[in-house]
């Protein structure tokens, strides 16, 4: 847990509101967010949209392998995803893709980041 100053609060809401605007297949919706005060402590609420499958981590550690052409269709999902976030104006950057930040979504095997 980490304790939030002025200006990094600040910077999470300018960003919360941008991620709200984001709409691609690819990318994992952000609905809302809020804060809430709980025994002299502040929290903050995120409310994303539901995915199913969990992570591709999860997915390597319990099945090992990945059929090529799955893994060809994911590789092509998720830069569709960042290419979507590099092409906004002003660009924006993910900073921390890696498989527990890739997700799966159960019903259409699509892959989100």
């Amino acid at each position: 847990e980490k304790k939030l100053n002025k200006s990094e609060r600040q910077r999470f809401r300018e960003e919360a509101e941008m991620l709200k605007g984001l709409q691609h297949p690819n990318i994992v919706r952000f609905y809302d967010y809020w804060e809430v005060a709980l025994t002299k402590r502040k929290y903050i609420v995120l409310v994303t949209e539901l995915v199913t499958s969990g992570t591709l981590k999860t997915y390597l550690r319990r099945f090992k392998k990945i059929n090529l052409k799955v893994l060809k269709s994911w590789c092509r999902q998720i830069l569709k995803g960042l290419y979507f976030l590099h092409s906004r104006t002003p660009n924006i950057i993910h900073r921390d893709l890696k498989c527990d930040n890739i997700f799966i979504t159960g019903t259409t095997g699509c892959v989100k980041i």
